[in-house]
């Protein structure tokens, strides 16, 4: 009797507990705000910018009520606001190496306005020549190796085109045949034997 009937409330309770933990996003936020897997914040930060900046405190709520079905998000805010493309390849934004190469880039353009500020204008003036100077020399370096030096070295280390590729292995399974035919004492049938019967 007391299995029959505690069994039914705890069941209840778990059904109740589960729909509060999903109403109020409960696993989400946590995923969210520990940082699990890539999410597209920055680009619904810029996106909300760009088309309702109002919404742009509720970011962090959006985020979690979607974790784990950001292509939900993506294509809700398209559809509402029409701007369709937008998140294409956002989960790129969050890559590893992405990230160094933007970290970097940022770390160059702090370190170029903070040279322009304080530098002296005849160390600028130097910079800017050696900047000139090292991007005339890559460019005459450029042109010599596409031109010049390329050329001689392409049938040596570089990669045929399809044509020549076919051309190449076409050449290599003849030149194979008649090595292992002159390996076997296999006369050819070529204009070299005039009593062969053509096939």
């Amino acid at each position: 009797l007391t299995g029959t009937t505690v069994l039914p409330a705890l069941l209840y309770m778990g059904d109740y507990f589960s729909a509060f933990l999903a109403r109020n996003h409960f696993m989400g936020n946590i995923g969210h705000r520990l940082g699990i897997g890539p999410n597209p914040k920055k680009r619904v930060v810029s996106f909300y910018e760009k088309h309702d900046p109002e919404k742009l405190t509720d970011v962090d709520s959006i985020l979690a009520k979607y974790y784990g079905d950001y292509p939900k998000l993506v294509k809700r805010l398209e559809r509402k606001y029409g701007d369709y493309g937008y998140f294409i390849n956002w989960e790129q934004d969050e890559a590893p190496m992405h990230l160094a190469v933007e970290k970097l880039w940022e770390t160059h353009e702090l370190m170029s306005r903070q040279f322009d500020l304080y530098a002296p204008a005849v160390v600028k003036t130097g910079a800017r020549n050696v900047r000139h100077n090292l991007g005339f020399l890559y460019k005459k370096g450029r042109k010599l190796w596409v031109k010049q030096i390329w050329p001689v070295l392409e049938p040596h280390l570089g990669v045929p085109d399809e044509k020549a590729a076919r051309r190449q292995k076409l050449k290599d399974k003849k030149e194979a045949e008649q090595k292992k035919k002159a390996a076997t004492g296999q006369r050819r049938k070529s204009a070299e034997f005039r009593d062969d019967e053509d096939e």
